[in-house]
């Protein structure tokens, strides 16, 4: 007992520590790393309460208390892959975790309560819950985004709330039970569970802006690369038919083999880039050949059934954003695929009961991983990647359409149903 009253501060808080390290990167070793800092911590502060004592009044007091949040801060360093002030985030949510489970606990107390059992069981269900409500949903790609704007008033309410704890600590022993009491340990929970709501809310508004950005992004890199692939296939057919008429005419004039099969393998390969397609849609005939073109030269077979007659109630560039991301995904997976005959691709379009479907299939190896619905990108620079899907999504939501993805014995199928007006 006497140990657990010199050291229980220190624990509650690395415990709370923890929880918020958890779901974020970490650094080599990291089980020893905080194992040995614990014990390490535990000991000092087991030695220093027990030789020293704890401060009862005045600014020593308030020194003490906020050496625990300094240490804190080491701690999580040490632990996890964090700036500074991604650390001092880190504490100061664990801190605030730390309070409400202590503002619960001292309100059971001062209500008469005195079971150990029942201490542990608070903190344990506080902990649980806080970890799932805000430790685990805080972190983009295993890392804290900390806006300096945001971590000042952040810190502010939480050390102010810390200070009003210190000097308004209820008696617990005196047997009175003080409503003020009650009524100041709700309102400090309350306060702390306020700041970390807020942060989970200004995280979440944070990473749907950044998707909505890098939609954005793609978006405009694709219809400007749209722009510049139609004038590009253009000059290339004009380019193309111009060529194969030279040919023609200098096969009349001569008559030798050797030129003939010089002119047949010329005109062959000519023809990789005569494929100019017509399915009624200018927009639709540039994504499908630009694709065409790099399967061809790249040996993956693809196969494409498509009528474009009904597209006109989409723009331009949204018909390549939207075709075009799903064709590169797919022209990604396949590339993945060693076995040469299973670098396949298949697309089509069909109209059922007023609705466009369309449907692209693909091989592919590894496990698929979803999020939000849609795969996460394979790609290592995830921050810089992934917005395909999510491209293709947005751009078929803003026609009322639906996607749906599915996985199944290694062939993925992405289907877009978009209502025709």
């Amino acid at each position: 007992m006497i140990f657990w009253d010199r050291t229980s501060y220190i624990v509650q808080l690395l415990v709370s520590c923890l929880l918020f390290m958890a779901p974020v990167e970490k650094r080599k070793n990291y089980v020893a790393r905080v194992a040995a800092a614990s014990v390490a911590l535990i000991g000092i502060y087991w030695f220093i309460n027990g030789s020293i004592g704890i401060p009862t009044h005045g600014i020593a007091m308030l020194f003490y208390w906020i050496t625990y949040l300094i240490v804190s801060i080491g701690f999580v360093i040490f632990g996890i892959r964090c700036t500074f002030v991604e650390a001092v985030y880190c504490m100061i949510c664990a801190s605030a975790t730390q309070h409400v489970a202590s503002d619960l606990y001292l309100i059971y107390r001062v209500t008469g309560g005195n079971s150990a059992v029942a201490a542990v069981v608070i903190y344990a269900l506080v902990y649980t819950l806080f970890y799932f409500a805000f430790a685990k949903r805080l972190p983009q790609n295993r890392k804290y985004v900390v806006s300096r704007h945001d971590l000042i008033p952040m810190a502010t309410i939480i050390l102010f709330v810390g200070i009003l704890s210190v000097y308004e600590y209820p008696e617990l022993d005196s047997g009175v039970k003080n409503l003020h009491d009650v009524i100041y340990e709700i309102s400090d929970a309350l306060c702390c569970i306020y700041v970390l709501w807020v942060q989970v809310s200004q995280s979440a508004k944070a990473r749907l802006q950044k998707e909505l950005d890098g939609v954005s992004l793609a978006y405009k890199i694709q219809r400007a690369q749209y722009q510049l692939n139609q004038e590009n296939i253009d000059i290339i057919n004009r380019k193309c038919h111009d060529l194969k008429h030279q040919i023609r005419r200098l096969r009349k004039t001569e008559n030798l083999q050797e030129k003939n099969d010089y002119f047949d393998e010329l005109e062959d390969a000519i023809m990789i880039y005569d494929m100019a397609l017509n399915t009624g849609n200018k927009a639709l005939d540039t994504v499908l050949m630009e694709n065409g073109l790099y399967c061809k030269n790249h040996d993956i077979q693809w196969t494409c059934m498509a009528d474009g007659t009904k597209l006109g109630f989409m723009k331009d560039e949204d018909i390549y954003a939207l075709f075009g991301n799903a064709f590169d995904n797919a022209i990604t997976a396949v590339m993945q695929v060693s076995d040469r005959a299973r670098r396949v691709i298949s697309s089509k379009m069909l109209t059922q009961d007023k609705v466009m479907v369309i449907q692209i299939q693909n091989y592919f190896v590894g496990n698929i991983r979803y999020e939000d619905g849609l795969p996460v990108t394979t790609k290592e620079e995830k921050e810089e990647h992934g917005f395909g899907m999510k491209s293709i999504r947005y751009t078929a939501e803003k026609y009322n359409g639906t996607i749906t993805v599915n996985a199944n014995n290694g062939i993925f199928v992405l289907q877009i149903l978009l209502p025709l007006p």
